[in-house]
């Protein structure tokens, strides 16, 4: 009876208790419902190459996006077949001819000339320019500028793709074999005599990279014996390495105000890398490579990362996305990896390319599917994600407010109980947020991914070449005249 009488005097309060509550999650409801753009079922496609724990990543932007857009299904796939972006192009545009294609795909911009030309992309400046749900000035401000200048740089006006999986390339270096090694032995003149230092290695120049360094090392190294060596000896072992022979050309383009592709004042695109400025940067390099200073991926046939992982190469140039794979492994010697900017030209400004997948928004003829896409990607790479997508990836956060949030400051501390790896996420943490703001873009047209592939060849068969001095013409020319006519067909130039 007392209990009865307990349960009776509690009955009113739990009743009152549980309608507050769901008088609570009533008006939680009408706020969501009041506050979505999206008003009515709608569900929307992304095709990507997140996988592993970058898919779980992604799928919670997906689930966080749906406690706002409630309305909103996003399915996240990926790609039959083997994963790359080729097949992703492939997929799409076999997509178009049976209405069978994503709202959202990852894509480089090569992909991206090819659904324009086919009248899929959308123009995204209408929902980036809208005063409702758009970007307001502050947060165009808050994108780093050369990502999103990206998605303007095709032949025709507007914005074709937005930023999403940004990266550039880094130089990572053996630090154990480099720092405070002292070659004034060898050439007193190498940081003023002083042993070597991260100021110095992040200060590097071509000039005295070829000219001093390399040149240093290999005679400092060969004055060792083997069990001393800096640098494992081997066919295929160089001082530097770099494991993209097309960025390698065009960044010393780029940095060298060299020419290498434009558009005309006509607006039509134009191929200038056939000259004589790019001739003698290959003969350098030619040199460079005879003398065991260089090794490319071309020209070893395979990731240079892998020499530099066995201590046959001290420096490798690749994406700031890529850090693990120049990790040593388990079974391999340990040592500590560096990570400083690619070096520039004697007396020209740092730059780096602008590289890594983007986001386009395909047509289906349906503003609900079109504004959904452009609201996801707005969420996916809002402040707290794109710092969070950052740490877990190791692209770039794609805007300046990612490098201040406590997440990304937290990522940089380290002690004496740090792990290697730890130690190395976060000087290229570090050293992202330094050259965040220095990438540089190329003009995207059809024909540009044949120019940036045949560059990549040029460098290869010059490196490779038994006689340059006599061959390079050729070498050029080929290459030029092949890229040449592929723009004849397709832009009627």
């Amino acid at each position: 009876m007392h209990k009865n009488k307990l349960y009776l005097l509690l009955l009113p309060i739990l009743l009152v208790s549980c309608a507050s509550n769901s008088q609570n999650n009533g008006s939680e409801k009408e706020e969501i419902e009041e506050n979505c753009f999206i008003k009515e079922d709608t569900t929307i496609d992304f095709l990507c190459m997140a996988d592993g724990s970058y898919h779980n990543s992604l799928q919670k932007m997906i689930d966080d996006f749906k406690k706002i857009e409630p309305h909103v299904t996003v399915h996240l796939y990926n790609p039959q077949g083997s994963g790359n972006y080729t097949m992703i192009e492939k997929t799409i545009v076999a997509g178009f001819f049976k209405e069978d294609y994503p709202d959202l795909a990852q894509c480089y911009p090569d992909n991206v000339v090819k659904y324009i030309d086919k009248g899929y992309a959308i123009n995204i400046d209408k929902y980036l320019n809208n005063p409702e749900y758009g970007l307001n000035n502050e947060e165009k401000e808050d994108y780093i500028e050369s990502f999103l200048l990206e998605g303007t740089n095709y032949l025709v006006d507007g914005t074709y793709s937005l930023p999403f999986c940004k990266s550039t390339e880094l130089l990572y270096y053996n630090a154990d074999a480099l720092i405070n090694l002292d070659l004034s032995s060898v050439d007193s003149s190498i940081n003023n005599g002083n042993p070597l230092n991260e100021e110095y290695l992040n200060s590097l120049t071509w000039e005295e990279l070829f000219d001093k360094l390399c040149p240093a090392i290999v005679a400092y190294n060969n004055s060792l014996s083997i069990e001393d060596k800096i640098m494992v000896e081997s066919e295929n072992s160089a001082v530097f390495t770099y494991d993209s022979d097309e960025n390698f050309f065009i960044t010393l383009a780029n940095q060298y105000g060299y020419e290498y592709t434009s558009i005309d004042e006509n607006g039509k695109p134009s191929i200038g890398f056939n000259n004589d400025d790019l001739k003698n940067l290959m003969k350098k390099l030619k040199v460079a490579k005879d003398n065991k200073y260089l090794q490319t991926k071309y020209t070893y046939e395979n990731y240079v990362s892998y020499l530099f992982q066995g201590r046959n190469s001290l420096f490798t140039v690749s994406s700031n996305a890529g850090l693990s794979y120049n990790l040593p492994q388990e079974n391999q010697k340990q040592f500590k990896v560096g990570v400083a900017k690619i070096p520039s030209p004697e007396g020209k400004e740092y730059s780096s390319i602008n590289q890594g997948p983007s986001i386009c928004i395909l047509d289906h003829k349906d503003e609900n599917r079109a504004l959904t896409s452009f609201l996801f990607w707005k969420h996916i790479t809002n402040k707290e994600n794109s710092s969070s997508w950052a740490l877990d990836t190791g692209y770039m956060g794609i805007r300046n407010s990612s490098y201040q949030s406590e997440a990304y400051n937290n990522a940089l501390i380290v002690d004496e109980n740090s792990s290697l790896a730890d130690l190395a996420k976060a000087a290229n943490l570090v050293k992202i947020s330094e050259v965040r703001t220095s990438t540089f873009n190329t003009p995207i047209f059809k024909g540009s991914g044949t120019a940036r592939t045949n560059v990549g060849l040029i460098l290869k068969d010059c490196l490779l070449s038994t006689d340059l001095n006599s061959e390079i013409d050729e070498i050029f020319e080929k290459y030029y005249n092949d890229t040449y006519q592929y723009l004849i067909k397709y832009n009627e130039i």
